[in-house]
C-alpha cells in the first residue's frame, strides 16, 4: 500500500504547485518500480527454485527409468521362461517339478517416478512466468513418463492373478490341464503387455536424451523374431510377394538368396 501524504504547507503559486505534483508522480513512480523490481526478482528466484526442484527430480526419474528398463529385460525373459516351462507342461502332463525345464517365476518390480516438482509448478503457477516452449517440453516429458508409470500398471495385476495358484500349492505340476492352459494365457498376456511397455520406454527415450538405454528396435525384432523371419534366405519369394502388398516407403529389404549348390 502506498500512502501519499499531503503538504504541509500549502503551494501559494502555481509554479510551487507543479513542482509539489511533479514530486508526487516521482515518488510514486520510483515506489511502483521499486515494486516491479522486487516482484521481477521474486519471480526469478521463483523459477530459478522451480528449475532446480524438476532438475533434481528429472536426475531421479533417469535414475528410476533405468531400472525400468533393466526390469524390462530381465520380466520379459521370466516371462518367456514361463511360458516354456509351462507348455512343457502341458505337452507331458504328470511330470515331476524336479524334471522340468525351469522353474516359474512370477514378480515385478515397478519404477519409482515422481512429479510432485512439476505439479507444485503448475499449482502455484510458477509456470506462467516461464518461456511457454520451456512449459511444453516439461509436459510432454512427464506425459510419456506417466505411461511408463501406466504401462507397468497394465503388467502388474496379470502377473498377480497367474501366481495365485501358488497360494495354495506352489508346485505347478499339480495343476489340471484346464489350469496349465490358463497360465499359458496370463503368461503371454502380461508378455504382450511387457512389449507395449517397451514401446512407452522407446518414446520416453526419444523424448529426453538423458533417458538412455531403452530396447532399442533391433532388440525388439529379435524378441518378436522378426528379423529372422524378414532375413530369412528361403523366404525371399514369400517376401517380395507381401512387398506387392505394401506401400514403397514400408517394403521389407529383400534377403539374399542362398544359391543352390549341385550335387556332384
Amino acid at each position: 500500500m502506498l500512502d501519499v501524504h499531503p503538504p504541509h504547507e500549502a503551494a501559494h503559486t502555481w509554479k510551487g504547485f507543479f513542482i509539489h505534483i511533479a514530486t508526487i508522480v516521482i515518488g510514486l513512480c520510483i515506489a511502483v518500480g521499486l515494486e516491479q523490481t522486487v516482484e521481477l526478482f521474486h519471480h526469478r528466484h521463483q523459477v530459478a527454485e522451480t528449475r532446480g526442484a524438476l532438475r533434481v527430480e528429472r536426475e531421479s526419474n533417469i535414475r528410476a527409468f533405468a531400472e525400468s528398463v533393466s526390469e524390462f529385460h530381465r520380466q520379459t525373459a521370466a516371462l518367456i521362461n514361463n511360458i516354456i516351462v509351462l507348455r512343457y507342461l502341458q505337452q507331458h502332463p504328470g511330470t515331476q517339478e524336479a524334471l522340468l525345464p525351469g522353474i516359474l517365476v512370477w514378480h515385478a518390480i515397478p519404477g519409482r517416478y515422481s512429479d510432485s516438482a512439476w505439479r507444485t509448478a503448475q499449482q502455484s503457477d510458477v509456470t506462467a512466468l516461464m518461456p511457454q516452449d520451456e512449459v511444453r517440453n516439461y509436459a510432454a516429458l512427464y506425459a510419456h513418463i506417466e505411461d511408463v508409470a501406466n504401462a507397468f500398471a497394465a503388467v502388474w495385476p496379470t502377473i498377480v492373478h497367474a501366481r495365485l495358484y501358488s497360494i495354495i500349492d506352489p508346485d505347478p505340476t499339480h495343476l489340471s490341464h484346464a489350469q496349465v492352459d490358463e497360465e499359458i494365457t496370463l503368461a503371454q498376456t502380461a508378455l504382450a503387455s511387457q512389449l507395449t511397455e517397451a514401446g512407452v520406454l522407446v518414446q520416453l527415450g526419444r523424448i529426453d536424451p538423458g533417458f538412455t538405454s531403452a530396447p532399442t528396435k533391433d532388440e525388439l525384432n529379435s524378441l518378436m523374431r522378426i528379423t529372422e523371419t524378414e532375413r530369412n534366405p528361403n523366404l525371399a519369394e514369400a517376401i517380395a510377394i507381401t512387398n506387392g502388398r505394401l506401400p514403397p516407403d514400408s517394403q521389407l529389404p529383400m534377403p539374399e538368396r542362398t544359391p543352390k549348390t549341385e550335387s556332384p
